[in-house]
């Protein structure tokens, strides 16, 4: 699929407000309400842009976020990897470079929930024989912040367009 420029000017007022309207956006960018649809409908067909909701962990108490590097040995990493993805408390596993082989978040009640989790839990994991967990007291940027840099450049040429 082709990116073009209503594309870019669509996902900069998504990536702002992912309830703007469709009849909002076509004002906003000058184009008809039905093309506006076409192009949003295409780009989530075509795995360009997802729209859902981001829950506020707060609202529900999980006011510790720690981030884990985890070392396997013995084990496939990508199933260990798997493995600690179905834990309720992990918001995000990728397979990593550098000292550690797998980078965890996970969120959690509490600095004791949380220990629980890295010695009950995450500890049992077959071919985990390291972790090193940081406490993140502050978030400036999270990945539904994120956008790619083409995305930023047409959003700074609007910011009024929100």
């Amino acid at each position: 699929m082709k990116i073009d420029d209503l594309d870019l000017k669509l996902l900069a007022l998504l990536s702002k407000n992912g309830r703007i309207s469709f009849a909002e956006m076509a004002r906003i960018v000058g184009a008809s309400e039905r093309t506006v649809s076409n192009h949003v409908t295409n780009l989530i067909e075509n795995g360009v842009i997802s729209i859902y909701g981001i829950v506020n962990r707060h609202f529900f108490g999980y006011e510790v976020a720690a981030d884990i590097f985890c070392q396997v040995e013995g084990a496939d990493m990508e199933e260990t990897a798997k493995e600690i993805g179905k834990f309720p408390e992990v918001s995000y596993v990728a397979i990593s470079f550098g000292d550690r082989d797998i980078s965890v978040q996970v969120m959690s009640k509490s600095t004791k929930a949380l220990q629980d989790f890295v010695v009950k839990k995450l500890s049992r994991v077959p071919g985990i024989v390291r972790t090193t967990t940081v406490i993140v007291p502050t978030v400036i940027k999270d990945i539904y912040e994120w956008k790619p840099i083409e995305v930023e450049m047409i959003g700074e040429e609007h910011p009024d367009n929100t």
